[in-house]
Parts: C-alpha cells; sequence; structure tokens
C-alpha cells in the first residue's frame, strides 16, 4: 500500500514538474517576443507618419496594432484599401494617422490584440474577405487571421496580359498568394490552384508554423514538421533544392535578357542601398555588366548589376533608360516578358518557403516562365 502511495506521490511530482517545464517553455508572450511580429523598429520604419507620411495609411495596415485594428472593420466591410478617416471618407491623412498613433513615441507592432480580441478568439477565421491582393482565401482555417496580411497587397493581376503597365513587385511576405496559387503571369492563375497545405491540413499556416511549430507564438515551424505528415523519410530539402534551382535558371534567363539589351543602356537612377538615396541620370557603362540579379526597390522591380570590376550598381528596372534627361527611355518597357517574369521570380522569393507552401504552383509557375524567357 505504501509503495502504491509512494508510486502515486511521485507520478504527481513528476506531473507537476513536467507541467512546469511545459508552462515555461510555452508561454505564448515570450514566445512572441522572439518572433519578427514583436519587432518595434520595423513599426517605427513602416507604419508611422514621421517616416512615411501618408503613404502611412498603407503601410501601417499590417506593420502596426494601431493601423491594424482602425483597418479590419473596414477589411470585414469588404474595402480592402488604404486606412479610411471615418470623418471624410477618403484614405487617411497624417493628422487622422497622427491621432490613430502612428508616430514614433506611440506606435505598436503586432501585438497579441492585433490577432486576439474578446475572449482571446481570432479576430479572422475560417474564410478571409476580399484581401489587398485581390482574391479572398476559403476554408482555410485559423490561417485566415495570418493571411490578411501576408499577402503582396497589390491588387489583383491578369495572368495573361500583355502589358501590365506597371513595374510594381510583389510585396514581401507574399505566402497567401503562394498557397492559394494567385497572382503570377504566364501561368493561369484562375483555376484552382490551392495547395493541399491551405485546403487540407487543419488550419493552413497555423498548423505547421504554430501548432507544430518549434515554439508556438515564434511561428517558425519546427525542422521534421514535414515529417509529421509525410514520414520520417521526407525532408524540407526535397522540395527547396529543385526550387531554388529553378529560381537560378530563371533568374540566369532574365539575365541574358538583359545582357542582349546592354548597348542601349546609357544611365540608371542609381539606388543606394546604405542611404536609401537615389542618384538620377547616373552613367553606366553597360558593357561591363557582368551578371544581373533581381529585387525590389520601394516596391518597384529592380535590377542589381555586379560589373565587371565587382562594382553594384542598384536601379528600378523602369530607370534603366536609353538616354539621360527627359529624352531618355526606359530600355525595358512594362509591355516586355522581363517585366513579367521579375514579377514571378519575386513572388516566389517573397514567399520564403521555396515552394514548401505550393510546391506544384511553383514548379508550374517557374517552368512556365522560364519557358517564355527562351522564346
Amino acid at each position: 500500500m505504501r509503495r502504491r502511495i509512494l508510486s502515486v506521490v511521485l507520478l504527481l511530482v513528476s506531473l507537476v514538474a513536467i507541467g512546469g517545464l511545459m508552462a515555461a517553455s510555452l508561454d505564448p508572450a515570450q514566445e512572441w517576443l522572439k518572433s519578427k511580429h514583436a519587432n518595434r523598429e520595423t513599426a517605427i520604419a513602416e507604419a508611422t507618419v514621421e517616416s512615411r507620411g501618408p503613404l502611412a495609411a498603407h503601410c501601417a495596415r499590417c506593420h502596426s496594432e494601431q493601423g491594424f485594428l482602425a483597418w479590419l472593420p473596414q477589411l470585414m466591410a469588404g474595402n480592402p484599401g488604404l486606412i479610411v478617416d471615418p470623418n471624410t471618407g477618403k484614405p487617411a491623412e497624417v493628422p487622422y494617422l497622427t491621432q490613430l498613433g502612428l508616430t514614433k513615441d506611440k506606435v505598436q507592432p503586432i501585438t497579441c490584440t492585433v490577432c486576439h480580441g474578446e475572449g482571446f478568439a481570432l479576430r479572422v477565421k475560417g474564410s478571409t474577405p476580399m484581401l489587398p491582393s485581390g482574391f479572398a482565401a476559403a476554408g482555410v482555417g485559423d490561417g485566415a487571421m495570418c493571411m490578411t496580411c501576408h499577402n503582396t497587397r497589390n491588387g489583383r493581376i491578369q495572368w495573361d496580359s500583355s502589358d501590365p503597365k506597371l513595374y510594381t513587385g510583389p510585396h514581401e511576405a507574399a505566402q497567401a498568394d503562394v498557397i492559394m496559387g494567385k497572382n503570377v503571369y504566364f501561368l493561369n492563375d484562375t483555376a484552382e490552384l490551392v495547395s493541399p497545405h491551405a485546403a487540407f491540413v487543419g488550419d493552413s499556416c497555423v498548423t505547421c508554423h504554430k501548432t507544430l511549430g518549434k515554439e508556438g507564438h515564434t511561428f517558425e515551424p519546427s525542422e521534421t514538421v514535414c515529417a509529421s505528415c509525410h514520414g520520417a523519410a521526407m525532408k524540407i530539402e526535397f522540395v527547396q533544392e529543385p526550387t531554388k534551382h529553378l529560381l537560378e535558371q530563371l533568374r540566369v534567363a532574365i539575365e541574358k535578357k538583359v545582357l542582349a539589351a546592354r548597348d542601349k543602356i546609357k544611365v540608371v537612377t542609381a539606388w543606394d542601398p546604405k542611404t536609401d538615396k537615389d542618384a538620377p541620370n547616373t552613367p553606366i557603362d553597360a558593357t561591363q555588366i557582368k551578371s544581373v540579379d533581381l529585387l525590389t526597390i520601394h516596391g518597384q522591380l529592380s535590377f542589381k548589376f555586379t560589373m565587371a570590376d565587382g562594382a553594384e550598381v542598384y536601379s528600378q528596372i523602369g530607370n534603366v533608360k536609353d538616354a539621360p534627361g527627359e529624352a531618355g527611355k526606359p530600355v525595358f518597357a512594362t509591355s516586355d516578358p522581363i517585366v513579367r517574369a521579375a514579377h514571378n521570380y519575386m513572388l516566389v522569393v517573397y514567399d520564403g518557403s521555396m515552394g514548401v507552401h505550393n510546391p506544384k504552383f511553383v514548379r508550374d509557375v517557374l517552368l512556365t516562365t522560364i519557358r517564355t524567357m527562351a522564346q
């Protein structure tokens, strides 16, 4: 009898100890502090009137607590556009944004209250309203909350357009677009291209990034998260390595097209990544361009030219011109397939998963784009 009582006591002590360890390791607030959502410096840089002026009505929607909470009611009512001033019914200007607390001394990052409302319930779940990226995500469980902000935020694109008439690239955090199979050129994205990771894992983003993650509210998936569903033999590299290979093939295909036109390149508006300043009408000896990489600068599709001497020259694609001053015209018009190919490239890069979120969609997009560039 005594032995049985002792065993029960030891079991209870063990359970209490384990529970204490679990509580210590699963404290949501401590986990959140390790996440990018907790970065107040990002909120200051992206969501304040001092940094963004009236553009804070765009960026603060997803880069700040105050901006998101002001924007959410209008999003749910069917307006995914800029934060609206209820007094005017128009996009908010600096005075109203200041009133919301979108200033360097008051702005808050993505806090618990952004995602969780009364009773700690998620503010958005099941399906999303129309998103800033121009589509709604249906039947995605708790991941609907994530998708309200983790999308390209620049409206719906026409997949078969021959001229998008702009150089705008996808916004970073393009996960919703990729997992739902939307917003690419050359591939018919009006078809049902949604990933099983969105449709058949219960809570889409939340299942892998929180429920099965290392520490739930850091939103980092564990190194073995794929094995949870696909078996121990499944490694994330099985998807990522082929995707990286195809991305490099696409970059080379775009580079080849750019280098074929380099005799036309005379000047660029050179951007300095250290100072974030532009230098218009910067002469460039394009014969010395040795490689071309892709990025976005201030939301615009851009090139990084690496020169023969190792120097790096950054420029938005629309500012790569055939002559200085007003006489200069873009070497690569918005109708040039290079622009649409660059968009597809950046969408995959800005998704961040290297194909994992929607393997077949990403592979089809990259292969279709590579074939198009080979024509």
